[in-house]
């Protein structure tokens, strides 16, 4: 006899969020999609925070097609491979529904090619309760700034239930009383996600504040965005849309994601790029860049000594941007009339030029004594930089506006007994074994994190010899440096 079910209770279908966009802005062959986001994660740096020991509260990561905004992410997504993460709160912008406040879901998962994430419920149901969030699920339908992060969690922590929020239209107040509610959910196994591209720059997107020195332009509004967002206060974010009209598109997320931290985070910027960029043309460019907030206090810093005065390092990074800008130009290097040199520039020291590209070393070269005058060191070591480091190709016209200038003035070296009297944080190291010789800047290994053995044992390689090579027989000499940069005198 057929059982009667009339009286049994109906089981709930489960409602699932499916990914709208795979297939389209990235695969939706699972294994594919695994190995392009396996190998991002794998070229992506730490070294930006090295030094940090601290948790990371959360991360600004760009929601482009990961063709074009797939390694930047990276950099935000590999600082949180291997930590003990059971939930994260995912911000994007609303694109396609006009939304007052933030929407939340009615589901229980969300659906990628790699499976299904959970959804915290009971973190939706804690956030319901909020008069600013509120349930709307044709706020999720179409929305790929929160599709695009997931993939990425699905690898770096699989365990993690998310809470996907789409964020509309806020007001300063709005945006604080919402980043209070998620600061609540900010435990230590929490971290929060707020997507975002940054400059959409071009006619494509109505947006034309400049049409010369693009590349140069895109990563100054940038930066002058990082310096809004690093004060962790809406107001200043919301004070730099108004003076530029930047199209930032997840602007809301990020006003949240900085009200949510608590005042122990530091905004640390990892890796900018822009589409402009990657296909080498401005006409139509949006901006990417990934930024981590984590808890302050370098466990190593380096620490500097004090050898030019501020007017001589103005003037020593002029003269090393105009050498390079003529130099990736095919012209002969800037002429200086040492009547117009500061007197700081005419002493004797020791000299290294640094490039940096997006914050990844592009080029590096100087001399150990210094045998001229400072200011045709950097000359000569701007160009040897930018065309003579083996490590990489020359330094390109096109790429000149993106590159970081960073100056470092050398003390005299000495000779140490043994490697037990170097300081990191104090000490530039020379070690020369069996006619060999290498030599690391101060600031190589903080900004590594490395330990002195570590550091060794990377300095005998860069000799070209064993790992092992400074245990013995290794003769050391150390400095010390005084290291300025561009972006101290803007």
């Amino acid at each position: 006899m057929p059982k009667d079910t009339a009286n049994e209770p109906k089981q709930e279908r489960k409602k699932v969020i499916v990914s709208p966009v795979a297939g389209s802005w990235y695969t939706d062959d699972p294994a594919e999609l695994r190995r392009e986001l396996t190998s991002y994660l794998e070229s992506a740096s730490l070294q930006a925070l090295s030094g940090y020991g601290g948790r990371i509260y959360g991360v600004i990561s760009p929601h482009a097609g990961y063709r074009y905004s797939g390694r930047v992410a990276a950099h935000s997504y590999k600082p949180l491979q291997g930590k003990a993460i059971k939930r994260v709160i995912v911000l994007g912008p609303s694109h396609y529904v006009y939304l007052r406040g933030i929407a939340l879901p009615d589901a229980s998962a969300w659906k990628t090619p790699l499976g299904e994430i959970e959804i915290d419920i009971a973190s939706i149901e804690t956030l319901k309760r909020n008069p600013l969030f509120q349930t709307r699920n044709d706020a999720f339908t179409r929305e790929h700034s929160l599709d695009m992060q997931m993939p990425f969690l699905q690898i770096v922590a699989p365990q993690a239930k998310v809470v996907p929020l789409v964020v509309g239209k806020l007001s300063v107040e709005d945006a604080r009383k919402a980043g209070s509610a998620l600061r609540d959910l900010l435990d230590e196994q929490t971290v929060i996600v707020a997507s975002s591209d940054f400059t959409h720059y071009g006619p494509n997107y109505g947006y034309l504040p400049f049409r010369e020195n693009k590349a140069e332009n895109l990563k100054k509004l940038a930066d002058d965005a990082f310096k809004a967002i690093s004060t962790l206060d809406a107001q200043k974010l919301f004070d730099h849309l108004e003076a530029t009209d930047d199209t930032i598109c997840g602007a809301m997320p990020v006003a949240v994601l900085m009200e949510a931290m608590p005042k122990s985070a530091v905004a640390v910027p990892l890796k900018f790029d822009t589409s402009g960029n990657i296909v080498g043309d401005y006409t139509n460019s949006v901006s990417y860049f990934s930024i981590a907030f984590v808890q302050a206090g370098k466990a190593t810093k380096f620490q500097g000594v004090e050898i030019v005065d501020k007017q001589t390092q103005k003037f020593l990074l002029k003269l090393a941007r105009d050498t390079l800008k003529r130099h990736v130009k095919g012209e002969s290097p800037p002429k200086v009339n040492e009547k117009d040199v500061p007197k700081g520039a005419l002493l004797k020291y020791g000299v290294f030029v640094t490039l940096k590209k997006h914050g990844d070393l592009r080029g590096c070269i100087g001399s150990i004594i210094g045998v001229e005058p400072l200011y045709k060191g950097v000359i000569d070591n701007t160009i040897n930089a930018a065309s003579h480091d083996p490590r990489f190709q020359p330094v390109s016209a096109k790429e000149e506006p993106e590159i970081e200038i960073e100056i470092s003035i050398l003390t005299p070296p000495k000779e140490v007994r043994s490697y037990e009297d170097i300081r990191l944080g104090r000490d530039g190291i020379i070690l020369e074994k069996e006619g060999k010789r290498a030599l690391f800047l101060p600031q190589v290994a903080p900004e590594q994190g490395w330990d002195l053995q570590t550091t060794l044992a990377h300095l005998s390689r860069k000799a070209w010899l064993p790992a092992d090579a400074w245990m013995e027989g290794a003769r050391f000499q150390t400095f010390q440096a005084h290291v300025f940069h561009e972006s101290e005198h803007r």
